[in-house]
């Protein structure tokens, strides 16, 4: 029940977050994403992968999130409507997933059978550097590599601070 909690909220936080236009609540909406994510990947897999992707994602946002509150001026925090809306989809999703899984008791014995250690043929961190995997990993490193030289980039063309400071 706790799993489909998470993934309720998730559902909820993902589709909510594409309302949201201010950047320290979008920061706040990724953060919350991330620590969901994390929990969920902490009841699957193991504890410190879920704490070690929880500390990379951190890490990366507030890197990311510097730049872009440096750039883009403040705006009045009005996010009255996007609440209501996080909790209309938030029940919308757990009505639908109680009302989907009420008469399927097998289904969840087979999910839960499915992520015991003990059926795991693996192990438990052999599954995070499957082959399949590798393909995502390099992906990603890629992505990070041309943002680190993006962003070198557009601090070298300035000559300094992305935000210019008038003093009066």
């Amino acid at each position: 029940m706790s799993l489909l909690l998470m993934i309720s909220v998730g559902f909820s936080l993902s589709s909510v977050s594409m309302m949201v236009i201010q950047p320290l609540s979008l920061g706040f909406m990724l953060m919350n994403m991330v620590f969901i994510i994390s929990v969920l990947m902490s009841m699957i897999i193991f504890n410190w992968y879920g704490y070690l992707l929880f500390l990379v994602y951190v890490g990366g946002m507030l890197v990311m999130f510097m730049y872009v509150i440096s750039l883009i001026p403040n705006f009045i925090f009005l996010s009255g409507k996007v609440f209501i809306f996080f909790f209309l989809f938030f029940f919308s999703f757990m009505m639908m997933n109680f009302f989907m899984l009420k008469n399927s008791v097998d289904v969840v014995n087979k999910y839960m059978y499915m992520f015991s250690y003990d059926n795991m043929s693996m192990g438990g961190g052999a599954i995070i550097m499957m082959y399949d995997n590798f393909f995502c990993y390099l992906l990603l490193g890629f992505i990070l590599l041309f943002v680190l030289i993006s962003v070198v980039k557009i601090c070298y063309y300035c000559d300094g601070p992305l935000r210019v400071f008038k003093f009066k």
